[in-house]
């Protein structure tokens, strides 16, 4: 490897770490609010967060290089006519595509790179994503619900809550509106001022215990 190609790689390598890492959290950040409501709040630990940012991170890396790649190559080719280095290149009769010839084999690796991990470890990623997203439902029902909000994630019903306990399984001020087909011409309203909610043990119905409560329609 020749001095030229150190000096250019050196210089590429830095800015490229960093834009990376500012691509990656700003595509994070982008992406993370179409799942904010299934994250945010709903009683899951400091290290489960952090696996499902790991796992949305990995399927944003192809998308972060080249953004990487674009800002970084501006900034060394930038700085090298700035300070006049490309001129002295060129008239030290060094052609501009030798001159770039380094970044280009930089630029295949990353290439490379990016195509593994959307070729093998975006699948995976996207599949654990989903299944902890799943996980966090199945294992605390209460979880999807939270105090003081409509809730659209059960078809063809609307669930408020007043408030829930700290077990994330008793809820109280129970409203539910029953939007089903079979009902659209006698509007249906459910409340409650305790209850409870659960999954049954084979884990394949979900139930809801209301107590004290009045259904008009």
């Amino acid at each position: 490897m020749k001095r030229i190609d150190k000096l250019l790689i050196s210089s590429f390598v830095g800015p490229f770490v960093v834009t990376f890492f500012i691509a990656l959290f700003v595509l994070i950040m982008q992406m993370i609010w179409v799942y904010i409501d299934d994250i945010i709040g709903k009683g899951a630990g400091l290290l489960i967060l952090m696996e499902i940012l790991v796992y949305l991170s990995m399927s944003l890396i192809p998308m972060a290089l080249p953004i990487a790649i674009l800002i970084s190559s501006v900034m060394v080719m930038g700085n090298l006519a700035e300070r006049y280095e490309l001129s002295s290149f060129k008239s030290a009769g060094v052609p501009l595509l030798r001159i770039m010839a380094p970044l280009m084999v930089v630029a295949g690796i990353v290439a490379a790179f990016s195509f593994y991990c959307s070729n093998y470890l975006i699948p995976v990623a996207n599949l654990k994503f989903k299944s902890r997203l799943y996980d966090i439902r199945r294992q605390k029902p209460t979880l999807s619900l939270e105090q003081g909000v409509f809730n659209y994630d059960f078809k063809n019903y609307v669930i408020h809550i007043g408030d829930k306990g700290e077990d994330n399984k008793t809820i109280s001020d129970v409203i539910i509106y029953d939007h089903q087909p079979i009902n659209k011409d006698r509007p249906t309203l459910i409340t409650a001022k305790t209850g409870e909610m659960y999954t049954t043990p084979d884990e394949k119905f979900f139930v809801m215990n209301l107590f004290n409560g009045t259904q008009y329609q």
